[in-house]
């Protein structure tokens, strides 16, 4: 609540532009829905009987009494055999007076938020009927709801906004998108006062003698029950035009509170090039023979009410996104609300477009990159599973930005000529056209006018969740002449929903002749590349036009993630892992003692470009050297002749003293390591106890060098228990305590 009256006052002060479109999109109708999860059941996705075809809403406003009453004419065709009943969504707030079915008074009765009505025969599909109820009462709530009675500088200020299940809280209704009416009346009686906006065109101003006007709107295209509406107060009317012709021109109307009309006019004045902009991009704005229009309302957000968007203030943002679903949203209407991108991603990302044809291709990177940073924070899938839930239909971070993302990585698989092509071909295909679409759709059509196959392309990113965490890294060698050999490898951290993500990606390759771009298909969460490039490369930039939602780090040529080395028996046993390798032509092993060089000792060859986990071994045989300090380092050489040094480890030749160490691990479960150390060769034994004191197990007996030892115990074949072991040699006797689970 602070943050919608926060920003109702910087709005007043001319500073209402801090917010994106899609932010302050998302806050009226998270503030509206929250209403409705406490007091509405929903009956989705309303009664599948009949097909609904005209909606005629004819209501008188009483301000001074908040309530409405009125009456809502359908007219209908029957979809199913032998219906004798239907059923509409209407609040049980709202009284239900009379019902009329073609003309003849009707029986009903009253369900949870639900008007059941007799049809008085039998019906089947293809038959027309036509219902006509007359109802009152007072709608939704007091403060956020469905319909609003507020105030502006002491004038009353009503408005609605059904988005997504309210409609039926003021109007009957078949409250789901998945129904368009082919038109719409939508018929407003006020005070003289007041001016009353809705859809379409104003067709007449109805003075009724007796203090009130009917405002009569029509509607003309087709229309989803969400976007209806109603907005009502002593508005001034500013009026420009968007030209789409030399001779043609459509009005724009802007209904605004008279002490805000003159401060952003500025603003306002943007709308018909935005409309432009969009109607190149997109295709003609597709309500041309009506009206766009902005009505001013109470909320801290924008609603995209079909050819009048109810706006609370005039940012840039605001004005593209709620403009931007009259494509996307009012003309091509998400089938259900598990498909809400269509429309909210597609107006987040038209924000972009108009950004990025102002102020170039710049603008539009910075605003995508915003998006991303969002869209990281995304948790579940953009097709939305729980459509009860207003964080799941209207979440930020998923639904608007992860949903405008997608937008712009189709675009970067596609190109720009394409992806705009399938934009326009999207908007203008029968079969979507001023009706309703979902996710597969839309990939239909992205697929026929691409001629590419985006099955992989939208099932991972609507369907499945998070981005891919990408690493790479690269190697080179002279081919002949001036050819080189780029060598590749991409890796992917591994993901749940996909287990690896499937995408183009782009690879900016910089020589001193200049730079080249190559793109690889990446399908595998380890993948090498092998690339021709004329000239030696120098560098490379992965995605370097930021194309793809992701994290990405480099790969150095080979990732040593231990080394160790241990005296054993007069030798030193050298373990070293890497977890990737680049080119690695294998490792030279180098040994120098306190005050000497480095000396190569050994070579071990490498395993060239692999990403799986390799485990080394180099044993060392110093029963010859002198007892003093061994250092040891590992030379990793590429097969292009660079190389790296590892850090150095230490050896300490021949212990001063006989010790035993503990065992590890302990607990353990069947095996473990026992260590001990000799500072003189002897006959050494090495002896297991239980906790009686018999013995169980005799692992060593034999004469030993002095040195650091270690041996493996096998406990299978005892039961679980506490054990010692004990070491003796000479006069040197020590125990110590383990335990052994099975």
């Amino acid at each position: 609540m602070k943050k919608i009256i926060f920003l109702l006052l910087v709005f007043i002060t001319g500073f209402g532009f801090a917010q994106s479109g899609a932010e302050q999109c998302i806050i009226g109708k998270k503030a509206q829905y929250n209403r409705l999860q406490k007091f509405t059941d929903f009956d989705y996705p309303g009664d599948q009987k009949y097909d609904v075809k005209y909606y005629k809403l004819d209501i008188a406003v009483n301000q001074t009494a908040q309530t409405i009453s009125g009456s809502t004419t359908c007219k209908a065709v029957i979809v199913e055999p032998n219906v004798t009943g239907i059923f509409f969504d209407l609040a049980n707030s709202l009284t239900v007076d009379s019902v009329f079915v073609n003309g003849i008074l009707a029986s009903f009765t009253r369900g949870s938020n639900t008007l059941n009505i007799s049809l008085g025969s039998t019906l089947n599909q293809g038959d027309v009927f036509s219902t006509l109820v007359y109802y009152h009462g007072t709608p939704g709530s007091t403060g956020f709801g469905s319909f609003v009675f507020s105030s502006h500088q002491g004038t009353p200020v009503i408005w609605t906004l059904s988005e997504p299940y309210g409609a039926k809280d003021w109007w009957v209704a078949k409250d789901t998108p998945a129904d368009k009416a082919d038109s719409a009346d939508v018929w407003i009686t006020v005070s003289t006062n007041l001016t009353a906006v809705s859809n379409g065109k104003l067709m007449q101003v109805l003075d009724n003698g007796n203090g009130t006007h009917t405002y009569k709107w029509k509607s003309s295209y087709p229309i989803a029950q969400y976007l209806l509406s109603m907005a009502i107060t002593n508005y001034s009317e500013y009026t420009n035009y968007y030209h789409y012709s030399p001779t043609d021109s459509m009005p724009i109307n802007h209904f605004l509170y008279p002490e805000n009309l003159n401060s952003n006019i500025s603003q306002l004045n943007k709308t018909p090039n935005m409309i432009e902009i969009y109607s190149q991009q997109f295709g003609q704005y597709p309500f041309i023979n009506e009206k766009y229009g902005h009505a001013q309302f109470g909320w801290g957000g924008g609603m995209e009410h079909q050819t009048v968007s109810s706006m609370v203030s005039f940012g840039d943002g605001l004005i593209a996104h709620e403009l931007a679903h009259m494509w996307y949203g009012d003309n091509i209407t998400c089938k259900d609300w598990h498909h809400i991108w269509l429309n909210e991603g597609f107006a987040t990302f038209g924000e972009g477009i108009i950004y990025e044809n102002w102020y170039g291709k710049s603008s539009y990177d910075n605003y995508i990159a915003g998006e991303m940073s969002s869209a990281r924070n995304a948790v579940g899938t953009i097709w939305v599973q729980d459509i009860s839930n207003v964080d799941q239909i209207f979440n930020g971070n998923r639904t608007y930005s992860k949903g405008c993302v997608v937008l712009h990585m189709l675009r970067g698989v596609v190109g720009d000529s394409t992806f705009f092509n399938i934009l326009k071909s999207y908007t203008a295909n029968p079969s979507v056209r001023y009706g309703v679409a979902t996710t597969e759709d839309f990939q239909a059509i992205a697929e026929s006018v691409s001629g590419i196959d985006l099955n992989y392309f939208f099932q991972q990113w609507i369907y499945g969740e998070k981005y891919p965490k990408y690493h790479s890294g690269f190697s080179k060698n002279l081919i002949s002449g001036n050819t080189w050999n780029l060598s590749l490898l991409i890796n992917q951290d591994a993901n749940t929903n996909p287990v690896y993500f499937t995408m183009p990606i782009q690879i900016k390759v910089t020589r001193a002749s200049g730079d080249t771009t190559v793109t690889v298909f990446n399908n595998s969460p380890s993948q090498q590349f092998n690339i021709a490039i004329n000239g030696e490369p120098l560098s490379i930039v992965f995605d370097p036009n930021n194309w793809i939602l992701k994290t990405h780090s480099t790969i150095v040529p080979v990732e040593l993630t231990s080394f160790t080395a241990v005296l054993v028996n007069q030798k030193v046993m050298l373990n070293w892992t890497t977890a990737t390798e680049l080119n690695n032509h294998g490792f030279e092993i180098q040994r120098k003692f306190e005050n000497t060089d480095w000396a190569t000792i050994a070579f071990k060859s490498g395993n060239g470009t692999t990403t799986e986990v390799t485990n080394y071994t180099f044993e060392d045989n110093i029963s010859d050297l002198k007892k003093t300090n061994i250092y040891y380092r590992l030379k990793q050489i590429d097969y292009n002749g660079e190389f790296d040094y590892s850090d150095e480890v230490e050896v300490v030749n021949f212990p001063d003293v006989y010790s035993l160490e503990q065992n590890y691990p302990n607990p353990f479960n069947p095996t473990t390591i026992i260590k001990f150390n000799l500072a003189k060769a002897g006959f050494t034994s090495l002896k297991i106890y239980d906790v009686l004191g018999k013995e169980v197990a005799n692992i060593l007996n034999g004469e030993l060098e002095a040195g650091h030892h270690q041996v493996s115990f096998d406990a299978s074949n005892l039961p679980s228990g506490v054990y010692m072991y004990t070491v003796s040699s000479g006069s040197f006797t020590e125990s110590r305590k383990m335990m052994f689970l099975k």
